[in-house]
């Protein structure tokens, strides 16, 4: 029985066309027939289709407790007042909620270089070569002659005679007979003795030209060295926001605080 005012389930119940109060196995069913009667008004949320279920969770946490303003309606003005005041701020947390990523990696970045480098250059030298050297040698070759020769010196005196006498040797004055054997070795060697001198010196020059360029992409991924997977997981959980219930505590004002 409401004491002060009225509470809320006898507003909602009202919404909902009943006469009589019902039990709280009809609670949700009156929830649903009823609350965007209540919140008849237009408040910002991050998600149309999350309204009605946050409307419906507001009025089912403080569904027997009496509001805090003489009349439905005043009470529903404050209401829309807090709702069109908190919920900008709670949309963003509602938003960054949904965003999904891996608690376990703590790094993700992307490094890109690209650029390119010209210029000229020139390379020298020079060479220096000094070669001293003395040859030496012989050169010899040997040979041997070995001769047997007999030959016969015939004469006449006759010319009268035909010339066919002294060729069939017949009618001669004088015949000799000459003979010739040698066996002879031949030895012939030769030394040499030769000095050579080299002397030599040169200069090189090059003239180049450079065109570099360079380009990568450095991509890491992962977890930072330093800090342990328990840490990383205790650190995810401190995050977590009920923000629904964040949202209902801050209208803990619009309801009387003696039930």
């Amino acid at each position: 029985m409401s004491k002060y005012t009225t509470q809320v389930r006898f507003i909602c119940e009202n919404y909902a066309g009943y006469d009589e109060s019902k039990g709280a196995s009809d609670v949700n069913d009156i929830l649903a027939e009823s609350w965007d009667k209540v919140f008849d008004f237009d408040f910002p949320i991050f998600d149309e289709d999350y309204r009605s279920v946050l409307c419906q969770k507001i009025l089912k946490h403080y569904y027997t407790r009496e509001i805090a303003f003489e009349t439905v309606g005043l009470w529903k003005l404050k209401l829309d007042t807090m709702m069109n005041e908190i919920m900008p701020f709670y949309n963003k947390f509602y938003k960054s909620e949904l965003l999904e990523f891996d608690p376990f990696k703590d790094a993700d970045y992307k490094k890109e270089h690209e650029g390119s480098d010209t210029g000229t250059g020139k390379d020298t030298g020079s060479t220096s070569q000094k070669n001293n050297g003395t040859h030496t040698g012989t050169i010899g070759d040997a040979g041997h002659v070995d001769l047997d020769e007999t030959s016969w010196d015939v004469y006449s005196d006759t010319p009268q005679g035909a010339l066919t006498n002294v060729d069939n040797n017949t009618y001669l004055t004088n015949a000799r007979k000459v003979t010739h054997d040698a066996d002879t070795d031949t030895t012939n060697t030769r030394t040499f003795n030769e000095q050579t001198s080299n002397n030599g010196t040169g200069t090189s020059e090059l003239n180049r030209t450079y065109n570099n360029t360079d380009q990568y992409i450095e991509h890491m991924y992962g977890k930072f060295p330093g800090k342990s997977y328990a840490n990383l997981l205790k650190e995810f959980r401190e995050t977590f926001l009920n923000i629904d219930m964040e949202i209902i505590e801050r209208l803990s004002d619009l309801f009387f605080k003696l039930w």
